[in-house]
């Protein structure tokens, strides 16, 4: 089951093909805040949401934000979540590693 975030529409990936998904999730907090070059920092697992939903198709076609999205629609925990989706804003040369310091 897809989850939502905040009544956001984005896509997530079924297969090979993306379909169109509602994001209904609680604003649990990332382990700890994800800084990104491209769209602030991330703080919830609903920011991370939406933040997926505005990369391009290109982007989220990417083998590490499928595997982001699988965990976040099995609810995996706050840790699998936060890790996965840092290391998918790292793959992609977005994390500002100047905020982190």
């Amino acid at each position: 089951m897809p989850l939502l975030v905040s009544g956001l529409v984005g896509r997530f990936v079924t297969g090979l093909s993306f379909r169109p998904c509602v994001l209904s999730i609680s604003p649990k907090k990332l382990t700890s805040p994800i800084p990104t070059k491209d769209s602030g920092t991330l703080r919830t697992i609903q920011q991370g949401c939406e933040y997926m939903a505005a990369i391009s198709k290109e982007r989220e076609q990417r083998r590490h934000w499928q595997q982001v999205r699988e965990l976040i629609d099995q609810e995996a925990d706050v840790d699998a979540v936060s890790w996965n989706l840092r290391i998918a804003v790292l793959k992609d040369a977005k994390l500002d590693v100047a905020a982190m310091a």
